[in-house]
């Protein structure tokens, strides 16, 4: 078996730059793309980049639940949250402008409600005639 001669440094250290270059490019590429994508300058850095989408993820969740482009993060939130205990408020029976509390309790009533439709008085252990046996429901 014949060994090979190691590479000097000379050629090591050149074939790293190259790839190094490659590299180089390719980040280059890929933060110009990025940056037409988001609208800024092709020579913009990525923290602009990053600021212009923040920028406009903002601007489209905004357009998507209905209001103004310039509204900040906070008044987004705050409207999406309003809006879902909202229709959830309204869907268990409370006002619609129902605090989560009052949400819960509704929940809650509407829930040993319909269990005791179900089960009645059976469901505490007691029958409601001397005639009705106690039933297992899950027998």
């Amino acid at each position: 078996m014949t060994e090979k001669a190691p590479k000097d440094d000379g050629q090591q250290s050149q074939s790293a730059d190259e790839w190094g270059q490659v590299f180089r490019s390719i980040e280059s590429q890929i933060r110009r793309e990025a940056a037409r994508a988001v609208g800024v300058p092709e020579d913009s850095d990525w923290k602009a980049i990053g600021l212009e989408t923040d920028d406009a993820a903002r601007r489209n969740v905004a357009k998507a639940v209905g209001m103004d482009e310039n509204a900040e993060w906070d008044s987004i939130g705050k409207s999406i949250e309003e809006r879902g205990r909202s229709g959830i408020a309204r869907f268990v029976g409370t006002s619609a402008d129902s605090d989560w509390s009052d949400i819960g309790k509704a929940v809650e009533t509407r829930v040993r409600t319909f269990l005791d439709d179900i089960f009645g008085n059976k469901a505490k252990g007691k029958a409601t005639s001397e005639s009705e046996d106690l039933v297992d429901p899950w027998e």
